[in-house]
């Protein structure tokens, strides 16, 4: 815990749980100094924010890692995170936010390290950190393909991934939303950071939103700040979030999940007026890229390839949102 006396953290990492009290302190453990490489714990803080559920996390626990850790539990009337998410905001103390909406997601080492590396380079930069299941399926199938939570600890386990990180990669697959790799737009990002007052430009968390998990709100945030025309888009291409198995509302094999998904897209073109299209920003590629990681890489650029050769047989550009960003501070 910090008091007001101690040094004001440039970075206020926001992380957003319910009903998932093994994933998120995995999360937790994850972005804590121990763990985190090349940063002080002076450096940030990250605050979860937990609506209450039959199984809420063990507060003691939280205040046993090491680092700048808030817990808040909160009573939430209604099924989306806009409302905890905003709350968090509030809460937070430093410049720039990270958000996870999504609190059974595990990061790797070097995450903090570059998001700060990215901010002291360039204020209006907007961080984006590759998201990826873990298992060899994605998740939305592990009834039909025998994964589960028991299968997922052997995993964890195995590679010993409190030690080594990296090797979250050897267990994982692209997320479903961004399978084609880092040099083609990506649809959403569940571990993103921007500026304070950039996020607050664009809304925050729009409580409008509010279909359970959030609907397509990441999305939505994502696209806003992407589009924005002072935005400078950072990928960290060797380092990833990773989702862990909790029964989410799109990353399970639920009844219903194309309705739910066919609903979250209505409620998403409607809020935004529009057709949700991915945006087109060509990221900055920041980080290294660990052994791991390599083969992810690898099929990113053979992607690429025929991605790029298509457009330059009609004659377009691969990154169109770049171009109106730029036209737009010409003028």
């Amino acid at each position: 815990m910090t008091s007001p006396s101690e040094k004001r953290p440039l970075l206020s990492i926001i992380v957003i749980a319910y009903d998932m009290p093994r994933q998120a302190l995995n999360t937790l453990i994850s972005l804590s100094p121990d763990y985190q490489q090349g940063v002080d714990a002076d450096d940030y803080e990250v605050i979860l924010v937990e609506n209450r559920s039959q199984r809420n996390m063990d507060a003691e626990a939280i205040a046993r890692l090491p680092g700048n850790f808030r817990y808040y539990l909160r009573d939430e009337a209604g099924v989306s995170p806009a409302p905890a998410i905003n709350f968090g905001i509030a809460q937070a103390r430093g410049r720039f936010i990270g958000l996870m909406i999504d609190g059974a997601r595990m990061v790797t080492p070097g995450v903090v390290q570059y998001a700060l590396m990215a901010m002291r380079m360039n204020e209006d930069a907007l961080v984006v950190v590759p998201g990826y299941h873990l298992g060899e399926d994605e998740q939305q199938f592990h009834l039909s393909r025998g994964y589960s939570e028991d299968a997922e600890q052997v995993l964890l386990e195995k590679i010993d991934w409190p030690n080594q990180g990296y090797r979250l990669f050897e267990i994982s697959c692209w997320s479903g939303a961004n399978p084609n790799g880092f040099f083609q737009p990506f649809m959403e990002c569940n571990c993103l950071f921007v500026s304070a007052g950039r996020l607050a430009e664009v809304g925050n968390a729009d409580e409008r939103f509010d279909m359970p998990g959030g609907g397509a709100l990441n999305l939505f945030i994502y696209r806003a700040l992407a589009v924005h025309p002072q935005t400078q888009l950072f990928m960290l291409v060797g380092e990833g979030s990773f989702h862990q198995l909790h029964g989410g509302v799109t990353t399970s094999e639920v009844t219903g999940r194309e309705k739910i998904l066919e609903l979250q897209k209505e409620q998403l073109c409607e809020l935004l007026g529009e057709p949700f299209r991915s945006p087109t920003v060509e990221p900055i590629l920041l980080g290294k890229v660990k052994a791991p990681a390599q083969h992810y890489l690898q099929r990113s650029a053979e992607r690429a390839q025929d991605r790029f050769g298509r457009f330059a047989a009609r004659g377009e550009h691969p990154f169109q949102d770049d171009l109106q960003k730029s036209a737009g501070a010409r003028h």
